[in-house]
């Protein structure tokens, strides 16, 4: 059985990305759907330490991995085997432009 990814971390993009759909669920929604959303994370974040290669490859940049973390928001990753690290690049939303979607 492959160990499991002993670091995770999150990229600028990641942080700003993430800040920004918490922002969105602030004004548009009610602290349920944050917390749900903040769960969901979670629970997908540990799968991802035990399982990373589990999701779908991206087709344009190697070792690029996506996770659909629910119908409005896709979770974007890079994972280095040898290191077992893994590096949260995105959190895209789908109602945004997919032509400025490069993963």
């Amino acid at each position: 059985m492959e160990e499991e990814v002993r670091t995770v971390l999150w990229s600028e993009t990641a942080k700003k990305s993430f800040a920004g759909i918490i922002e969105y669920l602030e004004k548009e929604w009610s602290e349920k759907e944050i917390q749900k959303f903040l769960t969901r994370t979670e629970e997908v974040l540990n799968l991802l330490k035990r399982y990373p290669e589990m999701n779908q490859p991206s087709s344009k940049r190697k070792n690029v991995r996506i996770v659909i973390l629910n119908k409005h928001t896709k979770l974007v990753y890079h994972y280095l085997p040898k290191k077992k690290q893994i590096t949260i690049l995105l959190f895209w939303g789908m109602k945004q432009n997919p032509l400025r979607f490069k993963y």
